[in-house]
């Protein structure tokens, strides 16, 4: 089995030396909502969200949890490769709800041949007791990850992005999961209106601190029919960060940040035909390889000016 040849620790590889194979994530849509769209906090959602939540690549038509999975599986898999599964319930807040839901799909789910582990998205501030306690449990019988919309530290931009809480609330939530000894994942995203490298750094610095599993990179496009596009027009702004702007900043940050985090994504990953702007953001491998190759010339690697306290 070839493992990848990164300058960071990234997903794949930290998989296949774990189970020996390779592991494919199968995006789930759980049909759940999220209070910044519903009306408990706000109806307009994030303002770069999608009516999809982030579940492009689910495919909820499919069926139950137990349909969906069979139908990624199919979609996913390669004959004759040896793989598991991490079933991923991507798309809006998957611990806000009906907490028998939950149970419910979760279990039905890891309980399925070949699922190794289960990854859930949600926001930090949908982590009650009753959640808490059911993903104790999870962590008990399955390899868990929770994944938590952070985007930034900067508190200016999350009241622009219209997330709905402070970053208190977001702090509070990483300590629930620390304390239960959950893996959690940072979702931070690059190039937000009024940010720099700073921010992305200050961010960085905050993902050491807190000592989170796995990150996620996320370079900001800009959907159709989404807010975002809306504002950016209305104010006549217009999207300047380039594709190797962006990798340089990735780079960056991958080297202040600690060696032994996970990098579970380097670019952002929507569907080309729902991308309105940049045009780049539309070659993820394009991304990739921009940033593999500025850590390979320079000898940088994952950790290379991170000091410990």
């Amino acid at each position: 089995m070839e493992l990848n040849k990164k300058r960071y620790r990234d997903l794949d590889t930290y998989y296949k030396i774990k189970y020996q194979k390779k592991i494919i994530k199968l995006p789930l849509d759980g049909g759940f909502t999220c209070p910044n769209r519903d009306g408990s906090l706000s109806f307009k959602g994030c303002i770069y969200c999608s009516d999809e939540g982030a579940g492009e690549w689910t495919y909820k038509s499919a069926g139950d949890i137990k349909k969906q999975v069979s139908y990624q599986k199919k979609i996913l898999s390669k004959t004759g490769r040896k793989e598991g599964y991490i079933a991923y319930f991507q798309n809006f807040t998957n611990t806000y709800g009906d907490i028998e839901k939950m149970r419910e799909m979760f279990f039905a789910a890891i309980n399925e041949p070949d699922i190794v582990g289960l990854s859930i998205a949600t926001r930090a501030d949908c982590l009650p007791g009753d959640v808490l306690v059911l993903l104790d449990e999870l962590n008990q019988k399955t390899d868990l990850t929770v994944e938590l919309g952070m985007q930034s530290v900067n508190e200016k931009t999350l009241d622009f992005i219209n997330r709905g809480y402070d970053h208190k609330v977001f702090d509070r939530g990483v300590d629930k999961l620390n304390k239960l000894g959950i893996k959690t994942i940072a979702h931070i995203i690059v190039g937000l209106p009024g940010e720099d490298e700073v921010d992305y750094l200050n961010d960085i610095l905050y993902v050491n601190e807190k000592n989170f599993w796995g990150i996620k990179i996320h370079n900001l496009y800009i959907e159709n029919n989404t807010y975002l596009k809306y504002y950016y027009e209305k104010n006549n702004i217009k999207y300047n960060m380039t594709k190797d702007a962006y990798a340089k900043i990735v780079v960056e940050m991958l080297r202040n940040l600690k060696p032994d985090v996970v990098i579970n994504r380097l670019t952002g990953d929507g569907i080309k035909e729902n991308i309105s702007y940049p045009d780049w953001s539309k070659n993820k491998g394009a991304v990739l390889s921009t940033i593999d190759k500025i850590m390979k010339e320079n000898d940088y690697k994952q950790g290379d000016l991170w000091k410990e306290n």
